[in-house]
Parts: structure tokens; sequence; C-alpha cells
């Protein structure tokens, strides 16, 4: 009995971490955390981080008319798919295709490899940015960490990235030194925040607390990004809630029992009633990332 309550916890102790790091990262990102509220919060905020950078802003406003802007919630879920797809396939045939698809599409746009980087470490090291922030030493454990580094670091090298950092430490240290360096405050970037944030609440908030719901998006990206990129600040209630929310999700997944084996298209594949996509039609139409 306790093996089936503990059996995705169990599976990642057995484990190596550099051999298996695509199971492990999949098992504890997908199967153990991947509630849908928490994943479509969490992408929604690195979404955010990304147009932090004013050139990637750009590429993704077009003056107003971007996807992001314009139908935010298929885009939003079209980005939730392609990384679940990703997460589900690891460095495999179908995530080559896709990865041919995209370099394709980044072709035609300004995107500098320090880009492509920072959108790397978005992936790879936000996790454990949130999870300290939020629990210390008591969130996401080393191993799992590590392997959430290490996969995104394969997928950057299939994707052709240069320079990426060869520890996970020197990858966050990274990430923040390119923060302080590159990051400004945009209206092509308060713009995307706002539609996001509003996507989120309008998503997961009955109608009358919409309102709240955006404050508490807001909540999430950190305090210090939140002032340099000039975004609203939520109230002390608000940060409260996301406080309080986020550690809720730690601790019911040390005490309840771990869930079955599950994909991101589960939860956001069949928004549009298209089941789990074809991997080489998946979102992804041209606006750069």
């Amino acid at each position: 009995m306790a093996a089936k309550w503990t059996w995705a916890r169990d599976e990642i102790a057995a484990l190596d971490v550099e051999r298996d790091y695509h199971r492990i990262a999949q098992l504890s990102f997908v199967v153990r955390y991947g509630m849908p509220m928490f994943l479509h919060g969490l992408f929604s905020v690195a979404f955010v981080y990304n147009v932090g950078m004013p050139a990637m802003a750009r590429i993704l406003h077009r003056g107003g008319r971007g996807p992001i802007l314009r139908d935010t919630r298929k885009r939003n879920f079209d980005s939730l798919t392609f990384f679940g797809e990703l997460y589900r396939h690891g460095e495999g045939e179908p995530t080559r295709r896709i990865v041919d698809r995209l370099l394709r599409i980044h072709a035609n746009f300004p995107i500098e490899n320090e880009m492509s980087l920072y959108t790397l470490a978005t992936l790879s090291c936000l996790p454990e940015r949130i999870s300290q922030r939020y629990m210390g030493s008591g969130g996401l454990g080393e191993k799992e960490c590590e392997a959430q580094y290490r996969f995104w670091r394969a997928i950057g090298e299939l994707m052709q990235i240069r320079d990426i950092p060869p520890s996970r430490a020197e990858f966050l240290a990274w990430m923040r030194d390119f923060e302080r360096r590159r990051f400004e405050p945009t209206t092509e970037c308060s713009d995307i925040t706002a539609a996001l944030a509003r996507e989120w609440a309008d998503y997961w908030f009955p109608a009358p607390l919409h309102g709240f719901g955006t404050g508490v998006f807001h909540a999430m990206i950190d305090p210090e990004l939140r002032r340099a990129l000039r975004l609203p600040e939520p109230s002390a209630f608000q940060n409260a809630m996301a406080t309080q929310g986020v550690r809720a999700l730690f601790l019911a997944k040390r005490l309840l029992p771990d869930p079955g084996e599950r994909h991101i298209t589960d939860f956001f594949g069949r928004e549009y009633g298209r089941g789990a996509p074809q991997i080489d039609k998946v979102g992804y139409q041209g606006d750069g990332t």
C-alpha cells in the first residue's frame, strides 16, 4: 500500500539523475506537482519573465497584433501543450521534429542567442526559484531541481542554443545577472502581462473575483522583477493568497498520495476539442518563441 501511495516519489528516489533526468523531471514537474491551476500560472508567469526583454516583448506584441494579445487563451494553451509534449517525449524523435520546426520559425526573427538562453533559463531555473522563494529548503528536492536543469539543457542543445552554463548554480546566477543587465519596462511588456493575468484569472476565478485573481497572478512574479518592470503591485491580501496557495500545494504533495501517470495535454490539450496534438503542429505559429 505504501508503495502505491508514494509510487512517483519512490521511482524518483531509485533513479540516477545523470542518466534518468528526463523521467525524473517528468515525474516531478508533471506527475507530482502538475496541478492544472499551478501549471497554468507558472508557465504564464514564465512568459512575463521573457517579455522583460524589450526585444522579445516587441516580437510577441507586434503592435497589438500578436496572438498573445488577440487570442491569449489559445496562445497560452498551445504553449502549455507544446511544453507538455516535450516532457512526454524527452529527446525522442517527436521532440526532434518540433525542434526542427521551431528552428525554421526562429530564423525569421531577430532572436539573439542570449535571448534564447534566457528563455531556456526560465524553464530550467524558474521552478527552483519559486520553490526557494516560497518554501526555502522545504520545497523541490535536490534531485528534482538537478533533473529539471539537465532535461532543459539537453533540449537547449537540440535547439542549438550556445553557451549554456555547465551547472545549475551557474545557470541561475547567469539568469539573475541577465535580468539586471537586459530587462527594461516597456508598454509591450505591460500589455502582455495584463493579458496573461486576465486570462489566468478568468479561467480559474468566478467573474466577481476576476480583479482579485489578476492581483494574485501579479503576486506570483518576483517582487524585485515586478518593480523593475513597473508592473502592478498586488495588495497584501493578494500576496498572502499567492504565498499560502503555493505552500498549500507543496504541503499537500507531502501528505497526499501521488497521482497516476499523466501528461500536461490531459489538462490543456483538449481545450479546443483536438485531443493530444500532433507534435509537428503544436502552436507556435510564427511568433518567435
